[in-house]
């Protein structure tokens, strides 16, 4: 961003003081001259998980459709602007916008998701050059209003920021006294905080990965419940953006949600009373199943440019019927996630689930549901790496390609248990452990798109082989795409076999042991720590 003025300071005025005795105030020690004045209806942006806050940036579009972005430092100075013209309405994602500095700062930070109204309002500002006497400037000044539309004579905040002429300190120094004078005060919250708080909006940025704090002696039932409520929340936070389908953001994170909660029932299900597991993994299942093709239709046209680098240029433009037929389904399949989410039905199951889980689920007790946490925790992780390192032992280049699927399965199923139980264990360790882990999976989880992408063409190419028009060129095109990914699917396969071989290494495997021992010696160092401590502090 652009560097502010360095001499730039800026004083928040009382809501009782009038435009009257603010103006009558300057004039009895200058001339005041009002050099420009603007009136613009606005629209502050933002993105769901308050991308550009956490950035500590702001942006506005104005009512010609424009957007400027400024740092905190330097709100509504529209020279220290990144600006966007010559966009529309529609434009909300980074990939809308003409190349400018404003589209590359905000492409990494919205990544695929959608910037969207926070707040509707009225910007007013006012230059104002204060004079001496002799019609010299000594002191320039801009006054920044905000108003509801609704309330345009009632400003929800008013900021004065007062720009020094060089030679002309003791006159800057004036005007702050005078408006100390009149109760202008500087802020004590961070500029954007100052903002969104006299606007009533209250930043509350979305967490991808909600921190789960389990304490060790929790009993396992009530630490799964916890779990799952915590995943639910964060399922339910998602639904209004999948409704409205403002970005493909929200049905992703929406099933990550659901995939937890049904990993939490399906590994840890000896806290549940054996007959409640089928009938819990149904309905969560029930959830995830509705929105499988959406999501695969997503993947496939946010990734369109990829795919079609894939096939030789001649052939490119031969594919695009396709995500014309892609674009054409997704827009339908949206509109029946929409109403489903929107329906009582659904709401109505969402509550009785959520029911069941926030106050910790009530059954008749198990072997394992009262239980510490951390003994469930260690057994299920160790279980989960045991059975990992056996089968990359076993793992050839002969080995099917359902074995490694199933390799990834597992990974993904210790992954959730690391992050359900991880305020148990060594923060370090976990790092590191966890590090090794996403190196694998990463591997893994392009292989299995592949495939899964491969078999979503392959059922497309059947329904264009079997219509009674059919395509040639598409059809071929297709073809090629198919077998270009397959061809790409032999060589992370290798890639896979080659990163298991490393993740089960003796030293990793040390690891493992070091991290998720017996919870009696985990507690034994407990002790031992909270001694010392008690030592040194006596």
């Amino acid at each position: 961003m652009k560097s502010s003025r360095i001499r730039d300071t800026r004083y928040l005025l009382p809501d009782n003081l009038t435009k009257k005795h603010f103006s009558d105030t300057l004039k009895s020690s200058f001339i005041v001259k009002q050099t420009d004045s603007s009136s613009e209806k606005i629209s502050i942006l933002e993105s769901f998980d308050w991308g550009l806050y956490k950035k500590n940036l702001l942006a506005v579009r104005y009512e010609n459709q424009s957007i400027s972005l400024w740092d905190a430092d330097n709100l509504f100075d529209s020279e220290l602007a990144q600006k966007i013209d010559d966009i529309d309405a529609s434009s909300r994602f980074w990939w809308d916008f003409p190349d400018c500095e404003a589209k590359e700062t905000l492409t990494p930070i919205l990544n695929l998701r959608s910037l969207s109204n926070i707040f509707k309002g009225i910007l007013k500002t006012e230059q104002l050059n204060l004079q001496g006497d002799d019609g010299k400037i000594l002191v320039f000044c801009q006054l920044i209003s905000i108003y509801k539309p609704e309330q345009p004579r009632t400003p929800l905040m008013r900021q004065i920021k007062i720009t020094p002429v060089t030679g002309y300190t003791k006159e800057n120094d004036q005007v702050i006294a005078l408006l100390k004078e009149l109760g202008a005060f500087e802020a004590s919250l961070p500029p954007l905080d100052s903002l969104l708080g006299a606007i009533g909006i209250a930043a509350q940025p979305y967490t991808v990965k909600p921190e789960i704090d389990i304490p060790a002696q929790m009993p396992a039932r009530s630490a799964v419940s916890s779990i799952i409520a915590v995943m639910i929340k964060k399922q339910r936070l998602t639904e209004d953006g999948v409704i409205k389908d403002i970005d493909t953001e929200f049905l992703h994170h929406y099933r990550v949600a659901i995939r937890m909660v049904r990993a939490a029932i399906a590994q840890l299900k000896v806290v549940f009373p054996e007959q409640d597991v089928p009938i819990l993994k149904q309905r969560f299942g029930d959830l995830a199943r509705k929105t499988n093709k959406l999501r695969d239709l997503d993947v496939f046209i946010l990734d369109k440019e990829r795919y079609m680098n894939l096939l030789p240029q001649s052939m490119r433009n031969d594919l695009r019927p396709m995500f014309d037929d892609f674009q054409s389904s997704r827009q339908a399949e949206a509109k029946r996630i929409s109403r489903w989410i929107a329906s009582k039905t659904y709401h109505n199951e969402m509550g009785e689930l959520q029911a069941l889980f926030n106050n910790g689920y009530s059954a008749m007790e198990t072997l394992w549901s009262e239980k510490p946490s951390i003994d469930l925790a260690i057994n299920k992780i160790q279980k989960t790496y045991k059975k990992i390192y056996k089968a990359a032992t076993e793992i050839s280049h002969t080995t099917p390609d359902e074995a490694i699927h199933k390799i990834r399965i597992d990974c993904k199923k210790l992954r959730y248990l690391l992050y359900f139980f991880a305020s148990q264990f060594d923060k370090k360790k976990i790092k590191v452990v966890a590090k090794h882990l996403k190196k694998l999976q990463d591997k893994l989880g392009i292989f299995n798109d592949l495939t899964v992408q491969g078999d979503f063409l392959k059922n497309y190419l059947y329904q264009l082989e079997h219509k009674p028009k059919k395509d040639i060129m598409l059809i071929a095109s297709v073809g090629g795409l198919i077998s270009n990914l397959y061809t790409m699917q032999i060589q992370e396969r290798d890639k896979c076999i080659n990163e298991l071989a490393v993740f089960s290494n003796n030293e990793n495997r040390q690891l493992f042991k070091e991290t998720f021992i017996d919870s009696s010696k985990i507690q034994n160092s407990v002790i031992n720590q909270e001694v010392k401590v008690q030592g040194k502090v006596q």
